[in-house]
């Protein structure tokens, strides 16, 4: 058995920017194919069939839903890094997974003990919660896309399905979906939601417990009749996962139990399942655990070589730019200032290789996505190709752009007065035309946020006596107001997910801190909750991820609320005090929040998402930015012009980088590249390996 297959003659050899060196497999909508970045980095690359890539309606559909997969974050989903819907032929890239399929396992090694059964399905159930919290239904939810690796599960191909209806392939009869795995509503033609793949989850679950699906075997035609009108065979299934089973099985969407009581459900009977932590037991039955030691443990195959990739056209500039980096691109040390008690063992310092360097600085920090970085200076809009820093194009016609973000193909900031009128703007990604600009009529405050099909805003009413802040919803596509409505004295950012826009305000004399919750598409409040902690004149920051809405206020104190606003926990991060309060950076189920203090100091403390623990702290000089988690390393980028590098699982320094002498290097780091601001003028890249 082999992670993957050599390639054949008619495969490609290079897809986008990544290098194929191997095939993994073939699925309904494409081959799918292991790649390497040109950092080195593995993917899997799932390439669109032919068939797929001449229909105008799936192409439309494949970029939604790649943007929509794009937000999924979660410690037991295989992340969408990349993509090209107009591509020839369209493909997009995800994180490798270096195991085998719950299918391929199942299929191998027969059914699963009753404790693999249930560690699965807390893992599985918290996949969905990530999936639908991200506003994506997975509709194909079967054992060939849950992927096995000895720290848990992983959900692939979430919601990528929806781009194949309506094309020639399903209208000549071919389902979306799996029979045995399709819900009864899915198979009827009605409304596809989370209680779909729910579904789905039983399904699996009884199949990883059997051996079989719940419906038997047989053609599709006898299977889909069998999932509408006959109930399932749950006979061979544990005692152990047979409710939660039988109860996700139920004909009737509004009869299963919804994503986040199974995670809750689940969660109580494996305490200390994938990811958890006692996972390294065992979660696994022991031949797929054995399979997965000897088969999968390898890296991925690669020779070795790098791409050479300019940085100037002329040899002179090229010079010029090395004789910079050389004083300002520096490693560090390899210990972050601490003494290893086995100094032989200390981790190798990190390597930079300049890759370009573009003559003009970002005003801020750049934005990177789609192979595109974005950034504001002298008033203008730019973007350059984050692999040669060539300029694509740039914006000069709406003045000083604020609060830059890219999302779904358009570029938003705001710009204009702060103390009159401002407005958002949103442009063209791949031109940098303006699609269209939208004015409160009053200076904006926060925002622009992005969520779905919807951009957030708020502007500030000072006219009267006390500011009245209005909270404003525009149509991400046509920046056509949808509502808005007076937000009292907004204190702290706005965030949304899942339907819900979230927001916290102060009111008072005693100042009283309140948490509140909107129907994204009306406007109209759902729930308002007393927070904990009154405030004086410091911002409050908001983050919602995996069905979890996690407040950090000014004095350093961290607390999650469930979806209804009922508090999960709070934590004292045991710091001085946040000077500077940043949103928290929520991923693999750990919440990693950086802030700087009153002494001028910064810090980074990682928390355990579901019950608030302290895993670690790491201090440092003010931070100019929150940290960034990519592939297992926390980036903390300081306003001393240093990088650090982290292990996002114990804290412990990587190593530190030099990127400006004593200034704010204005960093971002996307795929093991970091683009900074190297002091002197210039935006650089460089690539970090260690």
């Amino acid at each position: 058995m082999s992670a993957h297959t050599p390639l054949e003659a008619d495969d490609p050899r290079r897809i986008g920017r990544y290098r194929i060196v191997g095939r993994l497999g073939r699925g309904g909508m494409g081959r799918v194919y292991l790649g390497r970045s040109p950092g080195g980095r593995a993917v899997a690359v799932k390439v669109v069939h032919a068939e797929l890539a001449e229909d105008a309606g799936f192409r439309r559909r494949f970029v939604q839903e790649v943007e929509a997969a794009r937000r999924v974050t979660g410690p037991f989903t295989a992340a969408v890094v990349d993509a090209d819907a107009d591509g020839d032929p369209p493909w997009l890239a995800t994180e490798y997974v270096p195991g085998m399929s719950l299918q391929a396992a199942v299929a191998a090694h027969g059914a699963w003990p009753e404790r693999s059964v249930l560690a699965l399905g807390a893992a599985l159930a918290e996949a969905l919660g990530a999936v639908h919290g991200a506003g994506v239904v997975h509709r194909d939810l079967k054992p060939s896309n849950v992927l096995l690796a000895p720290d848990g599960p992983r959900l692939i191909d979430f919601g990528i399905s929806l781009a194949a209806e309506g094309t020639r392939l399903t209208v000549t009869g071919a389902a979306v979906g799996t029979p045995g795995f399709m819900s009864p509503e899915q198979l009827r033609g009605g409304t596809v939601g989370p209680a779909s793949d729910v579904f789905a989850f039983g399904a699996v679950l009884a199949h990883a417990a059997t051996g079989d699906g719940p419906f038997g075997r047989g053609s599709a035609h006898a299977l889909n009749y069998r999932v509408v009108h006959e109930a399932p065979d749950l006979s061979g299934v544990p005692s152990g996962p047979a409710d939660v089973v039988a109860r996700c099985l139920a004909k009737e969407p509004d009869d299963r139990p919804t994503v986040p009581d199974l995670v809750a459900e689940l969660g109580r009977t494996v305490p200390d399942g994938p990811g958890g932590a006692r996972a390294e037991s065992g979660w696994l039955p022991e031949p797929v655990t054995a399979v997965l030691t000897r088969e999968y443990t390898a890296p991925p195959p690669g020779n070795g070589r790098r791409r050479l990739r300019p940085i100037l056209a002329a040899a002179a500039a090229a010079a010029a730019v090395v004789a910079v980096a050389a004083a300002v691109l520096v490693p560090i040390r390899g210990s972050g200032g601490a003494e290893p008690s086995e100094p032989e063992r200390a981790p190798a310092p990190p390597k930079p290789t300049l890759l370009w360097s573009h003559p003009t600085a970002p005003g801020g920090r750049p934005v990177v996505d789609d192979g595109r970085v974005y950034f504001g200076a002298d008033g203008i809009v730019r973007a350059v190709d984050a692999d040669t820093g060539d300029p694509l194009w740039k914006h000069d016609r709406t003045g000083v752009p604020i609060s830059l973000t890219a999302v779904g193909g358009t570029v938003y900031f705001e710009s204009g007065d702060a103390l009159e009128a401002s407005h958002v703007y949103a442009l063209d990604a791949r031109t940098g035309e303006r699609r269209w600009r939208y004015g409160p009529g009053l200076p904006v405050y926060d925002g622009p946020v992005v969520a779905g099909e919807t951009v957030y805003l708020t502007g500030v009413d000072r006219s009267g006596d006390d500011p009245v802040t209005y909270l404003h919803a525009v149509d991400a596509g046509r920046g056509a107001k949808k509502w808005s409505r007076p937000a009292g004295q907004l204190f702290g950012g706005i965030t949304a997910a899942d339907g819900t826009v979230y927001y916290s305000t102060v009111t008072g004399k005693g100042r009283a801190r309140h948490l509140h919750a909107l129907d994204e598409r009306t406007g109209e409040q759902w729930w308002k909750v007393r927070l904990q902690g009154d405030v004086r004149n410091r911002t409050v920051s908001l983050t919602v991820a995996d069905g979890v809405v996690y407040d950090v206020r000014e004095d350093a104190v961290v607390s999650a609320r469930d979806l209804d606003g009922r508090l999960l926990w709070e934590r004292e991060t045991d710091l001085e005090s946040f000077d500077d309060v940043e949103s928290p950076v929520v991923t693999g189920g750990v919440v990693y929040q950086g802030g700087n203090g009153h002494n001028a100091g910064g810090a980074v403390v990682a928390l355990d998402g579901r019950t608030g623990e302290e895993l670690w702290r790491y201090d440092t000089d003010a931070l100019s930015a929150p940290p960034t988690v990519e592939d297992g390393t926390v980036y903390v980028s300081t306003k001393e012009g240093e990088l650090h590098l982290l292990d996002a699982r114990s804290g412990d320094p990587l190593g530190e980088l030099r990127l400006a002498n004593g200034s704010d290097a204005d960093a971002a780091v996307a795929d093991g590249i970091v683009y900074f601001d190297g002091g002197d003028g210039r935006l650089r890249a460089a690539e970090i390996t260690r």
